[in-house]
């Protein structure tokens, strides 16, 4: 399966994959938020929300400023 990650083409095993599974295999931790196909996700739903070939996924983290 192959999806865009952050704008980077990322190859993955297996024909889908749930974004909780993504995230835990790409090492990201908490504190961000997800969307899929430019719809952001409930973290809620991370679980049951499956990526399939072809996808767009943007993992972004809260930038603080001043």
């Amino acid at each position: 399966m192959i999806i865009s990650v952050n704008g980077e083409i990322k190859e993955f095993k297996g024909e889908h994959i749930s974004i909780k599974e993504l995230l835990e295999e790409m090492s990201y931790s908490k504190g961000i938020a997800v969307a899929l196909n430019e719809t952001f996700v409930l973290k809620t739903k991370y679980k049951e929300t499956i990526i399939k070939d072809g996808d767009r996924l943007d993992i972004l983290s809260p930038v603080q400023g001043g």
